[in-house]
């Protein structure tokens, strides 16, 4: 499934709502989110259904990974870590349909009307969010 059609689905099934409350929808959705002394580049990780994010970011950015890992758990089953370098073509693929999920997530029907501060993203993240909710790409109502 695609990744904004499963973004959409949750808002519907969840009647969710700027902000989006993402501890309430981890609950629903039975996943738990922890903080995690990750060091290095990775930010966040889920296992199982444990979300793992980096401690220290601040909330904006650990509100946009643990929207990123709910959607790696939505879209793409397994844990996987790429040791090799072609396995990268198969996690870039899986990282921008994480990315999409995260910003229809975050950004709900009308993402693109709002603000970084208004959605509680990262502002380099707001395009992100324009381009996934906008009138032509079917989450506005």
């Amino acid at each position: 499934m695609h990744a904004r059609t499963l973004a959409e689905e949750l808002w519907r099934r969840h009647g969710l709502s700027i902000p989006l409350d993402l501890k309430s929808l981890a609950v629903e959705l039975d996943v738990e989110v922890v903080s995690f002394p990750f060091a290095g580049r990775i930010k966040e990780m889920i296992i199982g259904r444990t979300i793992g994010v980096q401690r220290g970011v601040t909330r904006r950015w650990f509100r946009w990974y643990v929207a990123h890992a709910m959607g790696h758990h939505r879209l793409h089953v397994g844990t996987r870590f790429y040791l090799q370098s072609w396995q990268w073509v198969n996690h870039a693929k899986a990282e921008r349909q994480a990315e999409e999920f995260a910003a229809a997530l975050l950004g709900g029907p009308d993402g693109w009307r709002r603000t970084a501060s208004e959605l509680g993203i990262p502002d380099e993240k707001l395009l992100l969010v324009r381009r996934a909710t906008g009138p032509l790409n079917g989450l506005s109502g």
